[in-house]
């Protein structure tokens, strides 16, 4: 279920940055970098705690207190300061150790380390999913009108140049909805693109919108629609 919801989360992201840059620049997820690492100094940790000796368990240590020092920003970036907390705690306990006089009086702190680590991934899951939650359908819609009603109009292109254009700005988009549909339990991957189709449709029926955004949202319907046809067959409960 969490990494379902990180995969929505990556959609809104997507969505959004495809058209507030109005290019085909793409940028990643500070804090789905921050849980693959932080996963990564668990697992490092975890190994040194069962190490066949001290050596080897220092080998472990170094090396997740290296992945700590080099995913510093990622943590910033990605905002979450439960994590960093307890990641700073971890840091603490990790040198700790390497500090020991023996591999069994290490282990006291390896566990605390672990400990602290494994709390720290429980916040950062649960970060996420307020993050994603708080964001909702609607950051989809309203930071790409956002994005489009900073453009000077007479910049923008025209005719086939500006569908062309639209359709850029949504490849990544378009990528993450094949996402969904792929990797998500169908039922929410349903429900989940429905919204985005029935948003798109509604938005179309206000006869003030620009053309660039008539443009914009046409596609975000289309591309909706084409997800939910592949959605059609969805397994009974």
């Amino acid at each position: 279920m969490k990494t379902k919801k990180i995969i929505l989360f990556i959609v809104f992201i997507l969505g959004v940055i495809g058209l507030l840059l109005m290019t085909s620049f793409t940028t990643r997820n500070a804090c789905e970098y921050a849980n693959s690492n932080i996963e990564y100094i668990k697992s490092q940790t975890e190994k040194a705690i069962i190490a066949d000796g001290f050596e080897m368990s220092k080998y472990h240590v170094y090396k997740a207190l290296n992945a700590i020092e080099k995913s510093r920003l990622n943590f910033v970036d990605c905002g979450c300061e439960g994590t960093i907390e307890s990641l700073e705690k971890a840091l603490f306990y990790l040198k700790e150790a390497t500090k020991a006089e023996s591999f069994n009086d290490s282990k006291k702190s390896l566990h605390i380390a672990l400990e602290s680590t494994t709390i720290g991934i429980k916040v950062l899951k649960t970060f996420e999913e307020e993050h994603s939650s708080s964001y909702g359908n609607n950051m989809l819609v309203l930071n790409t009108k956002d994005a489009i009603d900073q453009h000077n109009p007479i910049l923008m292109p025209q005719g086939e140049e500006l569908r062309q254009h639209v359709h850029n700005c949504l490849l990544g988009f378009e990528t993450s909805l094949d996402n969904v549909v792929n990797q998500v339990e169908c039922k929410e991957a349903q429900g989940f693109i429905t919204k985005i189709h029935e948003e798109a449709r509604l938005t179309l029926l206000n006869t003030g919108l620009s053309e660039p955004k008539k443009q914009y949202y046409q596609r975000v319907k289309t591309i909706a629609h084409d997800a939910l046809a592949r959605l059609e067959d969805c397994p009974l409960d």
